[in-house]
């Protein structure tokens, strides 16, 4: 395969694509010792991603008797593939957060995606008719339940002359985690920090509270460890990680401001609120806008709206289920 490149010594990328998905591919990882493999990661439960898997492996001399999976969060492009590697017989490793949430992944109208509507209902969707058959977090999931061991933030993974610290990046996801090697100031950081994109922050739910805000916090820890080497699951690698941060604190400041002024030209709604944002996607408007990424869209303008309201600068609302956010006056 031409898609896998020695990133550090033991350490190989694997470029797994994305097929119709605007992340355009995944990077998987896999740490190399004499004895035993570790794999960051997996891509979409497709069959195609299915047989790239098969091919790595067999290129790397993956042997799955002696390897283990470490699933940095539960999106569909990080897990789609556990049961495969869970029937190989291959260790799984995963935080208990995303863990316990992708097992409700299974079933159509469990508790995960019920929710998803109710959430779609809430921002003010209901008029763009989106299914969820045609998100891409539901298509691409794992079907069936899977074994896994425990591995939450504290928690050490030692391979070859590797010590990995388990560390919460909680925000992307409720439970998201990344592998810290602290000697070697090296980190796998999943979808925490990106090269050329933005994570998408989503609102998970009141329960779950200030998203925005949580990943915030988790940015500024990771600027405060001086990592060398990032390694992060989509686009190109980033070399200098503390500019990087600085950009993605300055990208949600501004995001926040867009968000003030959708408030102050009269938006309530989430939905309304998002269609004054600006996103980089090929869409005129949001009537074109791809009906499997208006989910996300919403998602993370709702986030923003929350973590406003966290901060006191705005509430909200609610009229026949539907959640209607307004400034607070101050004066």
């Amino acid at each position: 395969m031409n898609n896998i490149v020695e990133v550090y010594k033991n350490i190989y990328k694997v470029e797994i694509p994305l097929k119709g998905n605007p992340l355009k591919y995944i990077n998987v990882y896999v740490i190399k010792s004499e004895d035993e493999s570790l794999i960051i990661d997996t891509g979409f439960n497709t069959d195609e991603i299915l047989e790239l898997t098969k091919e790595y492996m067999n290129e790397l001399n993956i042997i799955p008797s002696k390897s283990h999976l470490y699933l940095t969060h539960l999106h569909s492009d990080h897990t789609g593939l556990i049961n495969y590697f869970d029937k190989l017989g291959v260790e799984i490793y995963m935080p208990d957060v995303d863990a316990k949430l992708l097992k409700l992944f299974r079933e159509r109208h469990g508790e995960h995606w019920t929710n998803i509507e109710k959430y779609a209902h809430m921002q003010g969707l209901d008029e763009d008719e989106l299914k969820i058959e045609d998100h891409p977090g539901y298509k691409f999931r794992p079907r069936e339940d899977f074994n896994y061991t425990s591995k939450n933030p504290g928690d050490m993974i030692n391979i070859g002359d590797f010590e990995f610290e388990v560390i919460d990046l909680s925000g992307h996801t409720p439970g998201m985690a990344g592998l810290y090697d602290r000697e070697k100031d090296l980190l796998f950081c999943g979808d925490h920090i990106l090269g050329e994109i933005t994570p998408n922050i989503q609102f998970w739910g009141f329960d779950v509270g200030d998203s925005l805000g949580t990943y915030f916090k988790n940015l500024e820890k990771v600027r405060d460890l001086n990592i060398k080497h990032l390694y992060g699951s989509h686009r190109t690698l980033i070399k200098d990680v503390n500019a990087r941060v600085d950009e993605l604190l300055n990208h949600h400041k501004d995001r926040l401001s867009e968000t003030v002024d959708a408030l102050k030209r009269g938006a309530t709604t989430v939905r309304d609120v998002t269609k004054q944002m600006h996103w980089d996607i090929s869409a005129k408007n949001w009537d074109e806008f791809p009906k499997s990424q208006k989910w996300f869209a919403a998602g993370e303008a709702h986030a923003h709206l929350e973590h406003l309201r966290s901060l006191g600068i705005c509430d909200y609302e609610v009229e026949n289920g539907i959640l209607h956010y307004k400034l607070i006056n101050k004066a």
